[in-house]
């Protein structure tokens, strides 16, 4: 795949006399999606779809990229696949129905969930069958680490440290973190690793946590599907997804008085945009730190 991106860069600094600093912004964002389409299993550019590039955006979002980082990634794309098709080496382009994302999406806050919306989930698995135990151990997991959906189907059983309530994370930008665990989630993690897994692995030598009922590792779009499913069933008329558990944590911290710094290192937030309509600072709050800091207030 860094063949074609070299080609590229090649092209636009032969024929468009783009400037160094834009090739190699070029360079930089097709090399990010190369090793993300990479991690899960393409090694061709021919082999990317709509469907790929949406999974890698969705995954850029889950990250707290901007909206220009993102719309620069779809650009670069766009310019490749563009390329791609004049050399004949593709026929079908996968940006034709990709748009550039909304101006303004922070403006909007993100869905939160409220502490008897999350019960409502919780109570949504049948806990008496292996997918039940293993649905609840999901939803447990995400509620008490936030951790994206591409770290929760790719999560390791040597990631887990349940003896000491701890889970190691990588994310896409390969920055690890030790993200620490609920005590429900650990037990719920005991439980699912004990009753449940060895009913549903086809491999005893798998080393994924999560398994799909074919013994398989869980996939992401597997994920979203199950979540939709328990959303409905618990009643919950909200756009629920993995990524609300996300918002919700992340909110929870900043408004029990965590910093900014340790909730954008849990979640392996390169941003806290989204989250800026929640953390406006009240009159009060602000004198009250006035008056608690300042040497002469």
């Amino acid at each position: 795949m860094q063949d074609e991106i070299g080609a590229l860069v090649d092209y636009l600094r032969d024929s468009r006399g783009l400037a160094q600093n834009t090739l190699a912004s070029y360079q930089r964002d097709l090399g990010k999606a190369a090793r993300y389409f990479e991690e899960q299993g393409i090694t061709e550019w021919t082999a990317v779809d709509r469907y790929a590039v949406l999974n890698l955006l969705a995954s850029e979002r889950d990250q707290g990229r901007s909206t220009a980082t993102i719309n620069r990634l779809i650009s670069s794309l766009r310019q490749l696949f563009k390329f791609l098709i004049r050399q004949g080496r593709l026929q079908i382009n996968p940006m034709e129905t990709i748009d550039h994302q909304p101006a303004h999406p922070s403006s909007t806050p993100p869905v939160l969930l409220t502490e008897e919306e999350v019960e409502q989930l919780m109570a949504v698995p049948d806990t008496t069958t292996a997918l039940g135990i293993r649905d609840r151990a999901i939803l447990e997991v995400l509620d008490a680490t936030g951790m994206r959906v591409n770290e929760l189907v790719t999560l390791h059983m040597a990631a887990l440290h349940l003896d000491v309530r701890f889970v190691q994370l990588q994310g896409n930008d390969q920055h690890e973190r030790m993200v620490p665990l609920s005590r429900p989630a650990v037990s719920w993690l005991r439980r699912y690793l004990d009753e449940a897994r060895p009913h549903l692995a086809c491999e005893p030598a798998s080393t994924v946590v999560f398994l799909n009922a074919h013994g398989r590792p869980l996939t992401r779009q597997g994920v979203w599907k199950n979540f939709k499913k328990w959303v409905r069933n618990a009643g919950i008329s909200k756009n629920v997804t993995p990524q609300t558990f996300r918002y919700s944590l992340a909110v929870q911290l900043l408004s029990q008085g965590a910093s900014g710094q340790v909730v954008q290192e849990m979640l392996g937030y390169t941003e806290l945009r989204m989250l800026r309509p929640y953390l406006k600072v009240t009159p009060q709050q602000l004198a009250a730190t006035y008056d608690k800091y300042h040497p002469r207030a």
